[in-house]
């Protein structure tokens, strides 16, 4: 597992993708009144629910994890799950994925999801990969949503070498590789086959929430810059004077 931390986002190419093994992070990927106005809009929303879960073989039908989570799109990009939905929501998360599109050079093949999760102290994921393993063209994102963090309430991404699911504590442990703190304003990509799971927050952290954006398709095709400015510069734009207006 390598960590690369970049000061601004990069486009990829040939010769840096697929990821392969490496977490690149930007921080500060929004501008601090994106980043402020998006968590504020989203705390306020109502389209949370309480069916982030992953499923077990247990008799008892016991998920093996279940916190609060909310979707903005599966499947396709422009499909609004709920219509009920307040459309200010999937407006600048349409926004946030043309602009991650536009900023790395890339376009959606096969898109699957974007959402939300929410976990409070107790509520550990469980270790996952977001694709197959045939799935060599893909590529997953987190973008860590909270105004505020405290390090010493944890939260880290927990990285593993084997896909244990739900595991117990000593596998856990045995089989981690490595680890990305939490922190607020946060851009995560990664190859998404790789097995990964998100910590709960500490007792200390009472019942602050640690809210994560997840944003991933099973492939991907690079797009030449002439491309990107003639497909997405001008949506791009659109949602940014939304977004701006909406400050």
């Amino acid at each position: 597992m390598n960590v690369v931390f970049h000061d601004k986002p990069f486009k990829l190419t040939k010769e840096n993708y697929p990821l392969g093994d490496t977490f690149h992070v930007i921080d500060n990927y929004l501008s601090e009144e994106l980043h402020c106005h998006w968590d504020r809009q989203l705390v306020g929303s109502n389209l949370w629910s309480k069916t982030n879960q992953v499923g077990s073989e247990s008799k008892t039908g016991l998920p093996h994890h279940s916190f609060w989570g909310g979707t903005f799109f599966r499947n396709r990009i422009n499909d609004y799950i709920d219509p009920s939905m307040n459309k200010s929501d999937t407006y600048f998360a349409n926004y946030f994925n043309t602009r991650v599109m536009n900023d790395f050079g890339f376009r959606w093949v096969n898109f699957d999801y974007m959402g939300l999760n929410s976990q409070t102290q107790g509520l550990d994921g469980t270790c996952h990969s977001d694709c197959d393993p045939e799935c060599e063209w893909n590529l997953s994102f987190l973008y860590y949503l909270n105004q505020f963090w405290n390090p010493k309430w944890g939260g880290d991404l927990r990285v593993y070498d084997k896909n244990i699911g739900s595991g117990v504590a000593e596998d856990m442990d045995k089989y981690e590789i490595g680890r990305i703190e939490f922190k607020p304003n946060r851009l995560l990509l990664f190859d998404g086959r790789i097995p990964h799971g998100a910590e709960a927050p500490k007792p200390s952290a009472r019942y602050v929430d640690r809210r994560s954006c997840v944003l991933r398709g099973s492939e991907i095709r690079l797009v030449p810059k002439e491309e990107e400015r003639r497909e997405v510069a001008p949506r791009q734009l659109r949602a940014q004077r939304y977004a701006n207006d909406r400050i």
